[in-house]
């Protein structure tokens, strides 16, 4: 007889069960990956501590991408006009219409930004401080005309003027030592700090590049995608990342032109509610006012009711029946924007359901604030394009349909055949009685199976 080598034996074992192999791999990579998360942890505030400091060094590259990403529709329509016949009259046409073209946009960015900023800012602070001088007034107002309502019930009026009261002063604590403070720093912070400009101005600079080369940077992000990947993954990634901008630039732009629009419509409106004499605040109210829904606009679902509450709560203050006539207004306004509107600028941009849009606005908007509450339609609605694609590619492996109307109602796939078959669902027994009835009914099954059988 033949001895087998050690070696042999260890070989001959190991083929015999090679799951050891499997487990030993996996077990290995568990501890590795539990002391990555906990080096990770020990280590979080270091690595966010870095992780803003990057930010804060990148910030200009932030400002300038974002500048061109917004601009860029109006790069596309000057160079679609300036570069043909510049091309045709001169060598470097192609060269001079980009750089001249870049120049233009952000002259036109600029202008328009210091143009509203011109005419709103100072109004804007003139509301603000207007409305903290008069507030004790419309305070007084608001008292007496609760009074008049309830002198018939003077137990009633009596509690609620004291709450009215508590309410009115914490209000007016809160304006004048927390909200005007923080306003009037936010707005010298702005302006005045050197590291802001700063970046701002580099910001400029980096989106002049940007738009001046954006076909080169195209052109080096395809060609290293197609170096890193193989041909159809690297299509793939291009389609994808083609699908991520046609979302986000529609959807971002869309929805500052939406905003911008509703704003001013809001501003002309109440213009002519003061005027036919339906209200009567002061007409610098209406230029704050519709700043407040213009900006709140631009959040999806939840942006016309955050703005509406606080303005109504603002004119309320003046009058509590001109606020009735403000919320019809409003209502109005945002039925012309979500029906009119909204859907000729926006169309269907991000093919999300009005659940999915809720769901994406309050996920992003508790973890990253007003941005994440703007920016959280169209980041889930990729996510949520990549996740359907994800599937649909996992049920065409396995011969499934990829129709979601296939898979509604009771039905489900027969494990042989792969088909769709009705399956009556049954109750199972809760009571006591159900239960003795599904007993004795199994018992007599299986007394007619074996009498089958003997």
């Amino acid at each position: 007889m033949s001895v087998e080598e050690p070696t042999q034996q260890n070989k001959s074992k190991f083929r015999a069960h090679p799951h050891y192999f499997q487990w030993g791999l996996t077990a290995f990579c568990v501890i590795v990956s539990s002391a990555i998360v906990v080096f990770l942890l020990q280590w979080l505030p270091i690595i966010w501590t870095m992780f803003q400091k990057l930010l804060g060094i990148l910030s200009p590259f932030i400002y300038g991408f974002v500048m061109a990403y917004l601009l860029m529709p109006v790069f596309n329509g000057l160079y679609k006009r300036i570069q043909p016949p510049l091309s045709r009259r001169l060598k470097n046409g192609t060269r001079i219409a980009k750089g001249l073209c870049s120049i233009l946009t952000l002259m036109i960015g600029i202008a328009v930004v210091g143009i509203l900023l011109w005419m709103v800012l100072p109004q804007l602070v003139v509301s603000v401080f207007s409305l903290l001088e008069s507030m004790d007034t419309y305070l007084n107002e608001i008292s007496s005309w609760v009074a008049a309502l309830l002198k018939d019930n003077p137990v009633i009026e009596r509690n609620f003027l004291q709450l009215y009261e508590e309410f009115s002063q914490q209000i007016v604590n809160w304006v004048q030592n927390i909200a005007l403070p923080q306003l009037v720093e936010l707005m010298t912070g702005v302006v005045t700090t050197v590291s802001v400009l700063f970046d701002i101005l580099i910001g400029i600079i980096i989106a002049l590049y940007i738009l001046n080369s954006k076909d080169t940077f195209c052109a080096q992000a395809k060609k290293m995608t197609y170096s890193l990947f193989s041909i159809d993954r690297a299509n793939r990634i291009m389609g994808r990342v083609a699908y991520v901008h046609r979302v986000f630039g529609g959807f971002i732009t869309g929805k500052l032109i939406d905003s911008l629009i509703i704003g001013v419509l809001c501003f002309v409106g109440l213009r002519l509610l003061i005027g036919f004499g339906l209200m009567t605040m002061d007409q610098s109210y209406a230029l704050l006012i519709s700043v407040i829904i213009g900006v709140t606009n631009i959040i999806p679902f939840f942006g016309p009711f955050i703005g509406a509450i606080p303005s109504t709560i603002l004119i309320m203050v003046i009058s509590p029946v001109q606020a009735v006539y403000f919320v019809l207004f409003v209502l109005a306004l945002q039925q012309f924007d979500g029906n009119i509107l909204g859907p000729k600028i926006l169309g269907n941009s991000t093919g999300l359901s009005s659940f999915w849009v809720m769901f994406a606005i309050l996920l992003f908007g508790g973890v990253f604030g007003f941005v994440g509450m703007a920016v959280g339609v169209p980041l889930f609605a990729v996510l949520y394009s990549a996740v359907t694609e994800v599937v649909c590619s996992l049920l065409k492996k396995r011969g499934l349909s990829v129709d979601t109307n296939d898979y509604r109602g009771p039905r489900r796939l027969d494990p042989s055949t792969g088909v769709f078959v009705e399956v009556k669902e049954e109750r199972p027994p809760v009571s006591a009685k159900e239960r003795r009835r599904a007993a004795e009914k199994a018992r007599v099954q299986k007394q007619q199976e074996e009498q089958k059988k003997d």
